[in-house]
């Protein structure tokens, strides 16, 4: 959790319980600094029936089924800010994503990403997704305006 409080503004901080429900069964990876031992991020997961066509489908806070499909929502990927900056942002999502791809039956790959994550977005377009849907109004902002959110997937083969 300290991890999302790092990372997130508290309007899209998801609670404990969200998490731990994901952990049992879904994906969930967390990254270690090695040097250290402590946490430097995570990347959580959950298996979906189809690709979401709404936004209440994968809105925050949202319990995941845990029934296993051939789809991988990708629901939260964060990297405490002392380890930004040098490139293993982009090594932990390729290797996270290299790891869902090995899950048996898994083809697709969802995610949501805030428009306003201009760097994030550039990363997941490099490793192959694409814009699907785009729900507007979705991400809250602490000035009480929010933004889009923009549904990302990438087939696998």
């Amino acid at each position: 959790m300290h991890v999302e409080k790092s990372c997130f503004i508290p309007e899209i901080q998801e609670e404990r319980e969200v998490f731990l429900s994901r952990m049992g069964k879904n994906p969930f990876y967390v990254f270690m600094d090695e040097t250290s031992g402590k946490v430097a991020g995570y990347i959580s997961a959950e298996y979906l029936e189809k690709i979401p066509e709404s936004a209440s489908e994968v809105a925050l806070n949202h319990k995941p089924s845990g029934k296993k499909t051939n789809i991988i929502y990708i629901s939260s990927f964060a990297l405490l800010p002392e380890y930004r900056g040098e490139g293993l942002g982009k090594e932990m999502w390729n290797c996270s994503c290299a790891l869902f791809s090995k899950l048996p039956g898994v083809k697709t790959l969802v995610l949501l990403v805030n428009e306003e994550w201009k760097g994030a977005a550039h990363i997941y377009e490099r490793a192959g997704f694409k814009t699907v849907n785009v729900f507007e109004d979705f991400f809250p902002k602490t000035d009480g305006i929010r933004s889009k959110g923009i549904l990302m997937c990438k087939e696998l083969f």
